[in-house]
């Protein structure tokens, strides 16, 4: 599954690495310039290189243009999208002495379980 957060944090980074390696004809490219080139406010190249901002795909293909680069220069892998997504998030959980990494959710049965009981087997 892909984590938004890290798919536009990774473009972000590919954006303003691409803009700051060019130079234009008339000199270095900033976010300001090339906010003016795309239509954008510099506040927005800002917050789509910091991730902190969608990026329509038009406007996409309007930076890729204004950067001269292909579009798939900006696209991450997959695998570099996907990996945080796919690996469990893991807590500790101490119990008796010992401590184990365990899945948030387990961990919230298994305190339940322990300070009330299951309730199931009541019945």
């Amino acid at each position: 599954m892909v984590d938004e957060k890290r798919l536009y944090q990774a473009l972000g980074n590919r954006l303003r690495a691409l803009r700051e390696s060019q130079n234009s004809a008339r000199g270095k490219v900033t976010q300001a310039k090339l906010a003016e080139e795309v239509g954008l406010e510099r506040t927005s190249i800002t917050n789509i290189e910091r991730g902190n901002q969608k990026v329509p795909l038009q406007v996409l293909y309007r930076i890729c243009e204004a950067l001269q680069v292909p579009i798939t220069d900006v696209l991450p892998p997959l695998a570099e999208i996907t990996s945080a997504a796919n690996e469990p998030r893991l807590e500790e959980l101490t119990f008796g002495g010992r401590t184990e990494k365990v899945t948030p959710l387990l961990k919230q049965k298994l305190a339940q379980f322990i300070h009330t009981g299951d309730r199931n087997d009541e019945r």
